[in-house]
């Protein structure tokens, strides 16, 4: 087992959180190295995928021992669930981003989509290894408490979006029925969002198929999924197009500029 305490890395999943102590001169250290290991790990599995890594190429690349790498992380799937964390760790700072934006429900929670959607995109490995984790032949190599406390912060994630949700029916935009609660409405939003995620990675040729633009396609469908439940103000009466704009603008500036030095 790593001798470092691994659920304090980025187990913490809001950013709006009372300030940790300053770290020693030796914790700064120890944090410093597995922030690059986990740098090397996250280029051997871009190059080459989860088959590329291993604790002895990750050794080889970074210079280290393969022992000083079992300090700190007790396998690669340890590896990949700190890279979820990661993951996590920046999702959670677009919501804190998003959630900064006024606007009505609706709005807030377009901008909390382009948020996750961000994330997803600004740090795609990572972002991967958060659903990768928890697949057959993996999720057993990964203790059970680094899993909870990963499931931990996905729940935080899931409720401060319902909480969007919540919003909008606390103040009479949204009015849910047949059994619909604001949980239920974001596990459909996020199960739309993951396939469309998932979709991009695909070599198929969507735009012969006549879908030119995915995740604009997508952000269509779910506008009309809150249309057809009635959720004010409805896009025939508002320009959510140029709120998208504005939100990338006011909000998520640096993240967009750094979307497109990555391209």
């Amino acid at each position: 087992m790593p001798k470092t305490d691994k659920l304090s890395i980025s187990d913490g999943p809001s950013s709006r959180t009372e300030p940790a102590p300053p770290l020693s001169r030796k914790q700064r250290e120890i944090r410093e190295r597995e922030a690059r290991i986990l740098d090397v790990a996250r280029d051997l599995m871009a190059a080459e995928g989860y088959g590329g890594l291993s604790m002895d190429r990750i050794a080889d690349a970074i210079g280290y021992s393969k022992g000083t790498v079992y300090q700190h992380f007790a396998s690669k799937e340890d590896v990949m669930l700190q890279l979820s964390l990661r993951a996590i760790a920046e999702w959670n700072r677009h919501y804190d981003l998003a959630l900064e934006f006024r606007g009505s429900s609706r709005e807030r929670l377009l901008a909390i989509h382009l948020g996750h959607d961000l994330a997803a995109h600004l740090y795609p490995i990572e972002y991967e290894c958060i659903y990768a984790v928890r697949t057959a032949g993996i999720r057993e190599k990964v203790p059970p408490e680094r899993r909870a406390v990963q499931a931990a912060a996905l729940e935080r994630l899931f409720e401060r979006s319902a909480g969007v949700v919540a919003e909008g029916v606390r103040d009479g935009d949204l009015v849910l029925g047949g059994g619909t609660t604001p949980q239920s409405l974001i596990y459909g939003f996020w199960s739309l969002h993951y396939g469309e995620i998932t979709l991009e990675t695909y070599d198929i040729q969507y735009r012969r198929m006549g879908v030119r633009d995915q995740r604009r396609t997508l952000r269509r469908t779910l506008q009309a999924i809150m249309d057809g439940l009635g959720w004010r103000p409805l896009s025939s009466e508002h320009d959510y197009a140029a709120v998208e704009k504005r939100i990338l603008w006011e909000v998520f500036r640096a993240e967009q500029a750094r979307l497109r030095r990555r391209r």
